[in-house]
């Protein structure tokens, strides 16, 4: 009874148990065992544990084409900035990365030969090689005076390059094209001589103290206190006729070409004035090689075109779109090339040299610097830039004909001819060349034949102020309301108008 009372007491009321007693019982642990990830719902799952489950598909087409996509979109911004840095952080491969193999772009980059582009080819190439034909034949005729030649045989040995020999003189030649007869040829194989160098007549080496002074980016052309122009200090000396009629040639294009300036700097006439580009290699060894021959020379002013950037002038031009003083800078970089220039030359500029706002502050700076001023854009009339010069009593000309637009003899003669009428019909003719071998060779040529023709070859400076008239005052002033007023008829129609309905279009003419 007792042994009752006392078990009932320690065992009779059940303990409660802990849940921590729980842990490490075998049979608490198969219950949990029982209830793995397997019974569980799948939204229920740890995330890991859904992530391995997903089902595994290797990549499509798709998906890579729009992971290169987003990629292709992530870094064009940063492609187009560090293309867009390339002209900001170097200006001349900025240059050369857009406008390489452009094909109406003929000025060179220093370091480049693409103002030659056009005339390496096949055409030009076979001009050439009938050139050595013609003096070969000239040189046999004239070497061997124990069998003088007829003139028939003389135009025997040219048949097939006698409609190349230029004929400026011949009656009844409209455009130099018509073949030459055998007493002609016979006359041209006796001028003989054109093998002979051209003996030089130096003029003072460049620079001349007192006709420079300090620029941004060098010295500078500037008058001397005694009034001395560098137009006057660098000129080539020439007297001219009264009555007499002259033509002037101006070859651009000087320094591109070591072979061509060598050529054009040795045997061209004295009397044939030479332009050097700005974007040429070693311009002051140039420069000087060409006034101790007895060149008087000029600098090239490379200016927007009407067609550009189709046709581009270059990394420093003078550009409609820029400010005056942006335009400015770069002409005192240019004007700071080389010394012992007389003047500059307009080099493209047919849209930059027709507004008066772009043209008249590089006149005005020209004029203070006592330069000429030629224009060479070819329009064959009187330019507003020339017209500015004139008005400023400031030495001036225009070049009236290209003679070689089209880089062959036959086209050059009949060029040539044109410009001979047209110095005889008014006093003076200026003709603007570039330095083509075969340029070369054919103005050799014609100035040889030139004195028969009532002609007289003179420097370029020898011309000036004879072409254009100075302007009154009035006149001038007129003139400048005149181009400013339709310069700004030229803006409104170029811009867009409001049609009222949120649109814009394009005024047409």
């Amino acid at each position: 009874m007792i042994r009752k009372l006392i078990k009932s007491l320690r065992f009779g009321r059940k303990k409660e148990r802990d849940p921590l007693d729980d842990m490490g019982n075998p049979e608490t642990d198969d219950v949990s065992d029982a209830l793995s990830d397997e019974d569980l719902p799948f939204n229920e799952l740890p995330i890991e544990v859904q992530w391995e489950r997903l089902p595994k598909h290797p990549p499509s087409r798709r998906w890579w084409l729009s992971k290169l996509l987003i990629i292709a979109l992530f870094l064009s911004p940063i492609a187009a900035a560090g293309v867009g840095l390339i002209p900001i952080l170097d200006p001349e491969t900025g240059w050369r990365l857009f406008h390489l193999g452009s094909p109406k772009t003929i000025v060179a980059v220093p370091g480049t030969e693409r103002e030659l582009q056009e005339e390496i080819a096949k055409g030009v190439r076979d001009v050439e090689e009938r050139t050595r034909a013609e003096q070969e034949a000239l040189a046999k005729a004239a070497s061997d005076p124990n069998n003088p030649q007829s003139a028939e045989d003389i135009a025997r040995q040219l048949e097939g390059v006698s409609d190349l020999v230029g004929t400026p003189g011949q009656e009844g030649a409209v455009d130099g094209t018509t073949t030459p007869t055998p007493e002609e040829l016979a006359a041209l194989a006796e001028e003989g001589a054109l093998d002979q160098p051209i003996e030089p007549d130096p003029l003072r080496p460049a620079p001349l103290p007192g006709l420079d002074e300090e620029g941004s980016f060098g010295r500078i052309p500037r008058i001397a206190d005694d009034g001395t122009t560098p137009f006057d200090a660098y000129k080539r000396p020439f007297e001219r006729v009264e009555g007499q009629p002259y033509v002037a040639i101006i070859v651009t294009g000087i320094g591109l070409n070591s072979t061509r300036t060598k050529a054009a700097i040795e045997d061209l006439p004295l009397n044939i004035s030479l332009a050097l580009s700005p974007y040429a290699n070693n311009l002051q060894q140039v420069a000087s090689d060409a006034r101790a021959m007895g060149h008087e020379i000029f600098l090239q002013l490379p200016m927007e075109p009407i067609d550009f950037p189709l046709s581009d002038p270059g990394p420093r031009a003078l550009l409609t779109s820029l400010p005056e003083g942006e335009n400015l800078v770069r002409l005192e970089w240019l004007l700071a090339r080389f010394p012992g220039y007389a003047g500059v030359v307009s080099y493209l500029g047919s849209k930059f040299g027709s507004l008066d706002s772009a043209i008249r502050p590089v006149i005005e700076f020209v004029d203070r610097t006592g330069l000429m001023y030629v224009e060479g854009t070819n329009s064959g009339s009187v330019s507003l830039g020339a017209q500015l010069a004139s008005n400023a009593d400031s030495p001036n000309a225009v070049g009236n004909i290209m003679i070689d637009e089209i880089p062959s003899r036959r086209q050059i003669d009949a060029r040539l001819n044109d410009l001979v009428e047209l110095a005889k019909s008014n006093g003076v003719a200026v003709g603007i060349a570039q330095s083509y071998p075969v340029t070369i060779q054919r103005l050799r040529n014609w100035s040889s034949r030139l004195a028969r023709q009532g002609v007289q070859l003179a420097p370029v400076s020898a011309l000036a102020k004879l072409q254009v008239t100075p302007q009154s005052a009035d006149e001038a002033e007129a003139a400048r309301r005149d181009a400013a007023l339709a310069e700004e008829r030229a803006q409104k129609d170029a811009a867009p108008s409001d049609t009222g309905d949120g649109e814009s279009e394009t005024i047409e003419n």
